[in-house]
């Protein structure tokens, strides 16, 4: 028989049979194939939460006890499953991850055993054979809520012009609470801050507001602030600044009385006052009263001034003047109150004469 043909023969005679032959060979390798056993490792987020409300998980550890264990330290939320099972469905496991679990422990369990149950398996042949971690220690604490009242007050306002005082600041409304909740240790010595930045630019802000946890250094600040809730966690807020006020005291400033122009000499006297100078405090912003101050060391015989109305020129007159009317000129917005001993002494006012020259002569 010619080559050809012998490869011809080889390849094509009785090919029906040859055919079926194949056919059930991959068939069977197919099969095989599939039910293969496969592992699969996937990292799963499972969430540590207690079977009662009034409780709070403060903190879970991995059990280091279980034989076995590869990991050690604060449990991250993690947990490292191993399934098993057949190609097909290991394959299918990949296609539709595993979502997020939760599991509630009781108050008084302290450690806890992962399960398979706990995650709906065995399933379609699929088993979870290993757990990394395989348990955890849990600790459970009770919870409580405390009310922050007179937010207002917690208001830290920054970046506001140099020479600046913060004039208002207050929540809206008014009667708003701020609720802190979560372990009793923790919330018993939490506070809160709300922090308004002004921007250097603006001397009144209305608008929403951060409200921040402050603790305690020794309280780690990580773990306070995933297991304290803040309610509401944002404010609205009313903060107002304006230049910086002072106020100086005088014991004695020299006084001057604005006389309209006359034609009779005239003199003033004060009353009950030896001299012509009188205890007064001046009010105004920081850099007025230091331009007064310097104004006061270089000129000696600086004073404020009282203007006098009309009186008769023949007898002159009596008249009284309160600080609140006294000018200091060149200072427009310096105001001038009444001194602290005058208040003590329930002083309301100055009086003085006006005497005519011509009056006085026999």
């Amino acid at each position: 028989m010619k080559p050809v043909a012998r490869v011809r023969e080889f390849f094509f005679g009785n090919w029906r049979n040859k055919g079926v032959a194949m056919f059930f060979a991959v068939l069977i390798w197919y099969v095989a194939y599939q039910s293969e056993k496969k592992n699969y490792s996937p990292l799963v987020r499972v969430e540590i939460v207690s079977t009662d409300p009034n409780y709070i998980v403060r903190e879970v550890m991995i059990d280091t006890r279980q034989a076995g264990s590869r990991s050690s330290g604060a449990y991250d939320g993690h947990v490292l499953f191993e399934f098993s099972g057949p190609r097909k469905q290991i394959e299918r496991l990949k296609a539709n991850p595993i979502p997020p679990a939760m599991i509630a422990v009781p108050p008084q369990r302290a450690s806890y055993s992962f399960r398979q149950e706990d995650f709906g398996f065995p399933r379609e042949g699929v088993e979870i054979v290993r757990f990394e971690p395989a348990s955890v220690i849990v600790f459970q604490e009770e919870k409580t809520t405390i009310a922050i009242q007179n937010p207002s007050e917690k208001i830290v306002v920054s970046n506001y012009p140099p020479g600046y005082e913060v004039a208002q600041r207050e929540v809206v409304p008014s009667g708003l609470e701020i609720r802190l909740t979560g372990p009793k240790s923790m919330v018993s010595r939490a506070d809160v801050t709300i922090g308004v930045s002004m921007g250097f630019l603006r001397e009144r802000y209305e608008g929403p507001a951060d409200v921040s946890l402050t603790l305690p250094p020794d309280v780690p600040e990580s773990l306070a602030r995933k297991l304290i809730s803040v309610d509401p966690p944002q404010v609205r807020v009313v903060v107002a600044v304006r230049a910086g006020m002072e106020v100086w005291a005088v014991d004695a400033v020299r006084v001057t009385f604005r006389v309209p122009p006359l034609s009779v000499p005239t003199r003033i006297v004060l009353d009950d006052v030896p001299g012509d100078a009188i205890p007064v405090e001046f009010h105004g912003r920081k850099e007025d009263i230091a331009r007064l101050r310097e104004a006061f060391r270089q000129q000696p015989s600086f004073s404020v001034s009282v203007p006098v109305p009309p009186f008769d020129r023949e007898e002159g007159g009596q008249f009284t003047f309160t600080e609140d009317s006294l000018e200091v000129i060149g200072f427009p917005g310096i105001q001038i109150r009444q001194h602290e001993s005058r208040r003590k002494e329930k002083k309301t006012a100055w009086s003085y004469k006006v005497i005519p020259e011509t009056a006085a002569r026999p």
